[in-house]
């Protein structure tokens, strides 16, 4: 079985614990084909850290980024990690309510945006809305100049894996975003209950398909890491190209959501004799429930199994199906509860319910987030 290192501290500590055990691993492939080891991975994330340094970013430092999938997108994250900053990351695809909300939310003192992509000119967005503020944020295309510097001028790496260094917002059932808190221990206990449960191995190659940005992004990541396999990064998801990539690059793993297995359902519906991946062995996915004819239709159409789960922003790995499973767990349920996660459901009265019965999902463990921005909320939840 491969090698983990679900114990290391920190995020950035996965990452030196990667690279020294596979330097030569091919980590990172873009749909060009152009691709990064582990180990380039690692010093391109630390000559960026090193030019964030220069610009005045240290630990602490609030950082607000809203960037497509990109090999920049994952340098710059994992550069402000080895800083020690506070990241909030946006989805690529919101704009001037959600963005403006969490620039002002977070106190940003740096906002990382692609220039203008796919038309949308976000470098000009972020300065409409922060004309107002007395200390406006500095901002930065990483597409256009992601900056660069000597590691050397580095100071050490944090070493606190439980500090909140990360703020994701999710709109749950209020007007107001809610602020979510998350660790580097609270991302990588997650991503080792998404390891267990997929059985993933070096041999393996992933997908990212879904917005980096979103939290399952650093947990899938951390997933690549503790496990030792690599993934093809696509930046804007299209069916056809998606899977040419994929096909390309002997991807054995695809997923997303219930709406992926339908694309790729589609995609295979063209010639159904042909398989789209021929290495394909599995999907994974979550967001959505999936009814089990989608999983049979996958199954007898693709010949590979869904492990779909479950999670949440607070809690982004709480079930998921294994390829372990049988095909009627795999087809009617989200998989069991991932290592170190406690859980149960109960009742309107607290009473806790059986088989059978509704109830409120509750969980407990290393992995849930540790409160929201505003304390009223916390303290509700």
């Amino acid at each position: 079985m491969t090698e983990t290192f679900a114990d290391a501290a920190t995020l950035w500590e996965l990452v030196e614990r990667r690279a020294s055990a596979t330097p030569d691993m091919t980590l990172l492939i873009d749909e060009s084909g152009a691709t990064l080891t582990c180990a380039e991975f690692r010093d391109r994330a630390e000559r960026a850290a090193a030019g964030f340094a220069a610009l005045g970013v240290g630990h602490g430092t609030r950082v607000t980024w809203e960037l497509p999938n990109r090999f920049e997108t994952i340098i710059a994250s994992f550069a402000l990690a080895r800083l020690g900053a506070v990241q909030n990351p946006i989805l690529h695809f919101y704009r001037h309510k959600e963005v403006g909300y969490a620039i002002r939310a977070t106190e940003a003192e740096l906002v990382l945006v692609p220039g203008t992509w796919n038309g949308f000119d976000f470098t000009a967005m972020v300065h409409e809305l922060t004309a107002d503020l007395a200390a406006k944020p500095q901002v930065v295309d990483v597409f256009a100049d992601l900056p660069d510097g000597d590691p050397a001028t580095l100071p050490p790496a944090p070493t606190d894996g439980e500090e909140v260094r990360w703020v994701y917002f999710t709109s749950g059932t209020t007007s107001d975003p809610k602020g979510v808190r998350h660790t580097d221990r609270t991302l990588i206990t997650g991503a080792n209950g998404l390891a267990v449960a997929l059985d993933m191995s070096g041999d393996d190659v992933g997908s990212i398909a879904f917005p980096f940005a979103h939290i399952a992004g650093p947990d899938y990541f951390g997933t690549m890491l503790l496990s030792g396999f690599g993934a093809v990064l696509v930046e804007a998801f299209a069916p056809a190209s998606a899977v040419a990539a994929f096909a390309a690059n002997g991807v054995t793993m695809v997923g997303g959501s219930t709406a992926f297995y339908q694309m790729y359902l589609a995609e295979q519906r063209k010639d159904p004799a042909t398989p789209i991946i021929p290495t394909l062995c599995k999907m994974s996915g979550g967001g959505a429930p999936m009814p089990p004819e989608i999983y049979d239709e996958v199954k007898r159409e693709l010949g590979v199994p869904i492990c779909h789960g479950y999670g949440m922003t607070e809690c982004p790995m709480i079930c998921l199906g294994s390829p372990h499973d049988t095909d009627e767990q795999r087809a009617n349920t989200v998989g069991k509860p991932v290592p170190g996660l406690e859980l149960r459901t109960v009742d309107a009265d607290e009473r806790v319910t059986g088989a059978g019965e509704d109830g409120e999902v509750r969980v407990k463990g290393p992995m849930v987030f540790r409160g929201y921005t505003d304390p009223a909320a916390t303290a509700e939840a």
